[in-house]
């Protein structure tokens, strides 16, 4: 080996170094979990180009939504916490533990007078939404993780189309990562027709790299600011083939009237100037909220622009003031040490803790990496079950048969840290007692899983469980 060759292989050694230290010294000075933090270190060593490329583009989540000096519809907020948290008989409502806690790390406030209709079935959602969209007057504003181009992202474009031809303003916000399968060919009859689209967030070699893994997994629709749509659907074809099984997906929706469409609206709102500088106010967006039911609502916006892990706060606080039965599903489940101690912790103290996950999703690494949680969930008392009919993709949690938080997040560190999530927190017994019976069903339908096949586990399986569980942070 001649010296020159020698001299390089000792500066790129020394550049790898130097590179490992740096980024070891940033990500430790973030101050994040200690597994992940470690994990991405190791990165950085044992593959020094490598780790240091996926920790810029998948690691490092700085990210803050442009607001420049436009003015924020939250204001509108302010107004109605007085009239609004009302129900309609007038009679002030205290707020509780969960209200306060969501109120103090998002700014928005629990509502009352709302009217909200659950949907689990996909063509029920899809049928309302249709609806809705053609009563529009004014405005139609959709964003979705995931806007397919096949024959239900057709049909909704089409609708869309027709609506903006008879003079609705038509927006959609797609992510760019979520909707990559929509082209020029999709978008064009729709900006012909003068629909407005935009992408969440797309790859900027030089502005933003570190904030590319951040996605907006949010899924709302909002038609002149009095009804709106949000869950875990979004739009497209329901099902996901397995060898030569059509899968279908199993989600849940709600359409939402009265004053919490305000909330719903500046989520949009806030998103779209994000993407497009745009500030959408005034009455003809944000019109003054009316009293369509009795449901008390308090919509939960989440992401990396938040410094404080609001959904582990919110899924901790359900845990621990839960007296007799938590229902948790989700079609992913990455949890948190502290959230995994909260549900040992309340099935030990004698409330029911009821798990339901898919026994097969489009992501298999996580679906081994869930399972590695089963045996000391299984040991605490907490019920585990699989459910194999359908492939669920509903995120939802109800507790004591009171209330009930759903929405686009799942129990994962991507939807706790990550991605822009939207949740709704509802605070109403009829609500939440129809979504525990629609759990009820799918349990009756599911298998539960039971400790003693897993201590016969073979090795291989383990091991497989356990490196995937060890993965798991940076998934």
């Amino acid at each position: 080996m001649t010296t020159k060759a020698i001299f390089l292989l000792k500066f790129i050694a020394i550049l790898d170094l130097g590179g490992a230290l740096l980024f070891t010294f940033v990500a430790i000075s973030r101050k994040r979990d200690p597994a992940v933090t470690l994990a991405w270190v190791l990165g950085f060593f044992l593959l020094p180009v490598v780790g240091m490329l996926l920790y810029v583009f998948f690691g490092y989540q700085r990210f803050a939504l442009r607001r420049r000096a436009a003015p924020n519809p939250l204001h509108r907020l302010l107004l109605l916490k007085e009239s609004a948290e009302r129900f309609p008989g007038g009679e002030p409502l205290a707020k509780t533990p969960m209200e306060t806690l969501a109120e103090a790390l998002t700014d928005f406030p629990a509502l009352g007078g709302n009217r909200v209709d659950v949907y689990t079935r996909s063509d029920d959602t899809e049928e309302a939404l249709t609806r809705a969209i053609r009563m529009a007057r004014h405005h139609v504003h959709m964003c979705y993780y995931i806007f397919e181009p096949d024959r239900t992202g057709l049909r909704f474009r089409d609708l869309l189309i027709e609506q903006a031809r008879r003079g609705v303003e038509c927006r959609v916000l797609m992510d760019a990562v979520g909707s990559y399968r929509i082209g020029p060919s999709f978008l064009k009859p729709l900006q012909q027709a003068g629909v407005k689209t935009a992408f969440f967030n797309p790859f900027r070699t030089f502005k933003r790299p570190w904030a590319f893994n951040a996605r907006n997994h949010r899924k709302l629709t909002v038609v002149d600011g009095t009804i709106g749509f949000m869950g875990s659907q979004n739009i497209g074809h329901h099902f996901w083939r397995s060898g030569s099984r059509r899968i279908q997906w199993r989600e849940t929706d709600i359409r939402l009237e009265g004053p919490a469409t305000v909330e719903l609206q500046t989520v949009f709102a806030e998103d779209w100037h994000f993407a497009t500088g745009e500030n959408l106010l005034g009455d003809a967006y944000f019109p003054p909220p009316t009293t369509r039911g009795v449901t008390r609502a308090q919509l939960l916006p989440t992401g990396p622009n938040k410094r404080e892990n609001i959904l582990g706060m919110i899924f901790l606080e359900a845990l621990h003031s839960a007296r007799h039965r938590v229902t948790l599903t989700t079609p992913y489940f990455i949890p948190t040490p502290s959230m995994t101690l909260a549900m040992q912790t309340a099935a030990r103290k004698g409330v029911r803790v009821d798990l339901l996950l898919p026994r097969r999703t489009d992501h298999p690494v996580v679906t081994w990496a869930a399972r590695s949680w089963y045996k000391e969930l299984l040991e605490s008392g907490v019920h585990v079950y699989e459910f194999n009919e359908a492939f669920i993709h509903s995120k939802v949690v109800t507790v004591d048969g009171r209330w009930a938080l759903m929405g686009s997040a799942n129990m994962d560190t991507r939807s706790f840290l990550i991605n822009f999530e939207l949740s709704l927190l509802l605070d109403d017994a009829d609500t939440a007692g129809h979504l525990e019976k629609q759990f009820d069903r799918m349990v009756d339908g599911a298998v539960r899983v039971k400790a003693d096949p897993l201590a016969e586990l073979s090795f291989t399986r383990q091991f497989w469980e356990g490196l995937c569980r060890l993965l798991s942070p940076l998934l």
